[in-house]
């Protein structure tokens, strides 16, 4: 079983948006056996975004040097029915190099794909919470100019992000600065009711233009 645990860091090579993110992996164990049949099924993790590369994969135990090693090359340090020496020990925790014990294959498999699992872009789901449309401008002493609407759909919600659609093309993407009913501010506004609104850097809208109101959400991936 796994004997200490540790989250590992997410790397910060972003690069070319087409180019798999790496994960690299420095393997020390008992016997050659061992390390080759984790080296090998480590490289079974297939990912179209993201793949272990496997630094360094040897026999004994970790030392000074597979540790200055991982600091470098940002890997991730396993140590597979082994222990560090003292020294080895004492410098990873001086350079925040991460170690991770297993003595048993698939654990140390789950930990990897975890951390793959961890370097991948999140997916971002875009969701409509409302919709209006422009039925007057008027001029305002704060703001510039307030949008007279009347909400079609969902709720409105105050510093909600919008997009302003006109004749199918969207000509304004931002933040709602300000929501008002019958002149007094208010956070949001509901399906049928009309209000006003102003926008965060923009005034430059007009008599029946659509404003849809939406939040994107971001969900971590993982490879199955």
């Amino acid at each position: 079983s796994k004997k200490t645990s540790g989250l590992v860091k997410k790397n910060d090579i972003f690069g070319d948006v087409n180019k798999q993110k790496e994960l690299p992996i420095i393997i020390k164990s008992d016997v050659h056996g061992s390390a080759e049949a984790l080296s090998n099924a480590i490289l079974k993790i297939q990912h179209d975004e993201v793949k272990p590369v496997i630094v360094l994969s040897s026999v004994g135990a970790i030392t000074e040097t597979d540790v200055s090693l991982a600091k470098a090359s940002n890997a991730v340090l396993i140590g597979f029915n082994i222990k560090p020496n003292k020294e080895a020990k004492d410098l990873a925790v001086k350079l925040g190099v991460n170690v991770l014990y297993f003595n048993i294959i698939y654990e140390a498999i789950e930990h990897i794909t975890k951390a793959l699992s961890g370097l991948l872009a999140p997916e971002i789901n875009e969701q409509v919470l409302g919709q209006c449309e422009i039925l007057q401008v008027f001029k305002s002493s704060k703001a510039g100019k307030v949008a007279g609407i009347k909400v079609t759909e969902g709720t409105i919600v105050n510093n909600s992000d919008v997009r302003i659609v006109r004749d199918g093309s969207v000509v304004y993407t931002g933040k709602i600065a300000s929501l008002y009913r019958e002149k007094n501010e208010v956070k949001e506004i509901k399906a049928g009711i009309e209000g006003g609104v102003a926008f965060k850097d923009f005034l430059d809208f007009k008599e029946k233009d659509i404003i849809e109101v939406f939040s994107v959400v971001q969900s971590a991936r993982t490879i199955n």
